[in-house]
């Protein structure tokens, strides 16, 4: 399973974070610095073992299983307000 963006999205910078506005439902939500890099990423469909790899690559202080869970509380949080899908 590879995750992606949704399309129908804007976004905006401001310094190293990033906010989205839902097109379609004028919603607006506040990425911070980590976020923002997962929605970097994602820009493209990518392997949640991919994305751990990077973030481990990144971010190396933190135990391997706490970035893990991180990771996917991220993905399930952008996925529950509808920024990320599931892509074949």
């Amino acid at each position: 399973m590879r995750y992606a963006r949704r399309g129908g999205v804007s976004e905006t910078a401001v310094g190293d974070e990033l906010f989205i506005v839902d097109l379609a439902s004028g919603e607006l939500f506040h990425l911070d610095r980590s976020a923002r890099g997962l929605w970097t990423m994602l820009e493209e469909p990518s392997r949640f073992e991919t994305i751990l790899a990077t973030f481990r690559a990144a971010f190396p202080e933190p135990p391997a299983d706490q970035l893990e869970r991180d990771l996917r509380q991220a993905i399930a949080q952008l996925m529950a307000r509808g920024l990320v899908v599931t892509v074949p």
